[in-house]
């Protein structure tokens, strides 16, 4: 997805339907959601906590043979980065400061969420014009998680996506809509 002239997120037609996911021991009913979706690339996330990971990453590539999957990484420190690429590139962080200064993180996702105070006119959406330009520079993409929408603070990250929408606009970052699901019916497809 990438915005276009109009300030609308358009899906190029060239670029491969791309989802991530955060499966819990239901990796084989994710992929064939996905396929029954029209979703060609899946990324299956898991924590780098995860005992399991580096048996994961031998199976990721035996899912799917209409789904291309790959595994992600998803970490929480600056620290854990560097062990997170001994399993994949694909490392997924969460939208904190010293995300968008690691050139090694390839993702970024959940930044809408978070305990933060929103001001008067507008959402402290964790976002800015710096965190975008740093995150352009260093090729990272941007993915909005909808699963955030069925939390009960509906509202609110409802209220960040738009106020990012505004800075995707105006300085046009790579930004893709994820499902962030756990179970194949949290997964979306790309018209949703």
């Amino acid at each position: 997805y990438k915005t276009s002239g109009e300030g609308q997120i358009k899906c190029h037609e060239n670029q491969p339907r791309m989802d991530l996911v955060f499966p819990q021991r239901n990796e084989e009913k994710l992929v064939a959601m996905a396929a029954r979706l029209g979703t060609r690339e899946l990324i299956l996330c898991y924590p780098l906590s995860d005992p399991r990971l580096a048996s994961r990453a031998k199976e990721v590539s035996m899912f799917g043979a209409s789904v291309r999957t790959r595994l992600g990484v998803l970490v929480a420190t600056q620290e854990e980065v560097q062990r997170a690429r001994k399993y994949t590139q694909d490392v997924v962080a969460a939208g904190s400061p010293w995300v968008y200064d690691d050139r090694r993180v390839r993702f970024v996702i959940n930044f809408e969420a978070g305990k933060r105070e929103d001001f008067t006119h507008h959402r402290n959406s964790g976002l800015n014009q710096v965190f975008i330009q740093k995150a352009i520079a260093h090729g990272m993409t941007f993915l909005v998680n909808a699963n955030l929408l069925l939390t009960e603070q509906r509202d609110v990250i409802l209220g960040r996506m738009l106020q990012n929408n505004r800075f995707f606009r105006k300085y046009r970052p790579e930004v893709t809509v994820v499902s962030g699901a756990s179970t194949p019916l949290e997964m979306r497809s790309e018209r949703d």
